[in-house]
């Protein structure tokens, strides 16, 4: 059972009169299984909250638990560990080895960590067990963000952090991603975070999370989530 819970989360760069509040005491909690949607203007907050829950940036403030690991008191050995470990991250652009096949691709990953789902299941996961050995330029857009959410998935991460995952595809295509994301969060008991502009998503999340100038506005823990083929794009 995984847990995630973040207190008095601040950012800040610079100082003095150039001083910015990327995150102004963020709090929340999440728990395995739930899909969580993070939304926000530009400039809100979401990429550094990102950052900051992959561990590759580091609170000004505050203290951060990923089951029971205070990531705030990581140094950057331990860091690199964390992340190698703990989180996989799916990105808008899918970021594959081009001369590698599906199955070459998601194996690299699965080589990371000791405990991990055998790279053919993780494919099969995510539909894809008849494309294992195709190299990406083969692959549809939709296929190749399926290939990196195997890559992710793979070394069966407590957090699963999604930064724009539909931001490249079509709707029909983006659907299809959003509904697999749901079903990994569901099925797998994993928490996946989605960072999106896209507001649409909103509806099928289990708790939404709303940034303005780096404060949460609305933390909205939602009892019956809509199916994915119910929202409009």
């Amino acid at each position: 059972m995984s847990k995630i819970v973040l207190k008095n989360i601040t950012k800040e760069y610079g100082s003095g009169e150039t001083k910015v509040l990327a995150l102004n005491d963020v709090n929340f909690e999440v728990s395995s299984g739930e899909l969580v949607v993070v939304l926000g203007a530009s400039g809100a907050g979401k990429s550094t909250l990102l950052n900051i829950l992959g561990g590759m940036d580091q609170a000004t403030k505050g203290s951060y638990y990923v089951d029971d690991i205070d990531v705030t008191k990581l140094n950057d050995r331990e860091l690199s560990l964390f992340r190698r470990k703990k989180v996989g991250f799916v990105f808008q652009f899918y970021n594959l080895m081009p001369n590698l096949t599906a199955l070459e691709n998601v194996m690299l990953s699965e080589q990371t960590v000791k405990e991990h789902l055998d790279s053919k299941e993780a494919l099969r996961l995510v539909g894809l067990e008849n494309r294992m050995s195709n190299f990406p330029s083969k692959l549809s857009g939709g296929e190749q963000q399926r290939v990196s959410i195997a890559r992710a998935i793979v070394k069966k991460p407590s957090l699963l952090l999604c930064d724009e995952p539909t931001g490249a595809l079509d709707s029909k295509t983006g659907k299809s991603i959003i509904k697999l994301l749901k079903e990994i969060s569901k099925n797998e008991g994993q928490i996946v975070i989605i960072v999106t502009h896209n507001a649409s998503i909103q509806y099928i999340a289990n708790r939404v999370i709303k940034l303005s100038d780096g404060k949460i506005i609305e933390n909205i823990k939602v009892d019956n989530p809509k199916e994915v083929d119910e929202i409009e794009w």
